[in-house]
């Protein structure tokens, strides 16, 4: 037989398989479907936090220079512009830092006063957002004089990068958690597979088929059932999605990209535990 004969042959058994098995196969895929399901909303909503976290890491990446009322202005811009890491510097009058405070806290507490009490700043994006970088900036920023205080994101971005670890080991933690709930679902449904194909496995032998290829179908038969687990994992929260899209209480960006590769990775996660599944459930059973 030829290398593609045999691949039609691996791909008709194992479809044979497939449909002689019956309700475990449906169980089990869409028991994969259900576990799969949280993993493709967690990987769609990693890259939604991703996209927000890059934002505000940009948006955090601003360092504020507070100044002395007599502080000559340009003369501190040359200055600031001198410090490694500077970049864009945006000079911020009392006007405007008016403005920002209302728009923050409101104009109560302003409205009370005779005059503007909020000092001149000036605002200076800082080309590296390590916290070490931003520390060494701000110490840098501070000595110059005329600059009474500075304002630093290093908190915030201490605080976003805490939660972005945590974030990652429970996704860790939860896709072995995902894979190992797939993987024991495949193999109980490969084991019923294997109680009804006795037959045929015998005549397999009898005939001089090797291990492997008694073997293979099955493996191919736990990844087929993981693969269509994982579709319906990936289609229905993403058709749910779309369809609850302007009545859900919060946005939530509906991207196509980002679903294609939430997609992809969790057809290739359950495909994998389907296959490993299918596979270690049948080389236990010919030892």
């Amino acid at each position: 037989m030829s290398f593609f004969g045999q691949l039609a042959w691996l791909f008709r058994e194992s479809v044979r398989g497939f449909r002689r098995s019956g309700g475990a196969t449906l169980a089990a895929t869409w028991s994969t479907a259900l576990a799969c399901s949280l993993l493709f909303a967690f990987l769609y909503g990693a890259q939604v936090w991703s996209d927000w976290s890059g934002s505000e890491v940009e948006r955090q990446g601003w360092v504020e220079a507070f100044l002395l009322d007599d502080a000559p202005p340009r003369e501190l811009l040359a200055s600031i512009q001198r410090i490694p890491d500077a970049g864009k510097a945006v000079f911020v009058d009392k006007e405007q830092a008016r403005r920002r405070f209302v728009e923050r806290f409101g104009s109560e507490m302003l409205d009370a006063l005779d005059s503007n009490p909020l000092p001149v700043s000036v605002r200076i994006q800082v080309s590296r957002t390590e916290p070490a970088a931003i520390d060494s900036f701000v110490a840098r920023l501070a000595r110059i004089p005329g600059v009474e205080s500075v304002d630093s994101p290093r908190t915030s971005l201490d605080d976003l990068q805490r939660f972005q670890s945590w974030v990652l080991r429970v996704g860790l933690a939860s896709g072995l958690l995902l894979f190992g709930v797939v993987f024991g679902v495949i193999r109980n449904s490969t084991q019923l597979s294997l109680r009804s194909r006795d037959r045929l496995i015998d005549n397999m032998r009898i005939l001089g088929a090797t291990r492997f290829q008694i073997e293979l179908p099955f493996a191919v038969e736990g990844a087929m059932q993981g693969l269509l687990g994982g579709l319906l994992a990936s289609a229905i929260p993403w058709i749910m999605l779309w369809a609850a899209r302007n009545f859900l209480p919060v946005p939530v960006p509906v991207e196509s990209f980002w679903g294609l590769r939430a997609a992809a990775a969790t057809l290739v996660f359950s495909g994998l535990a389907g296959l490993a599944g299918g596979w270690w459930t049948v080389r236990r059973s010919f030892r």
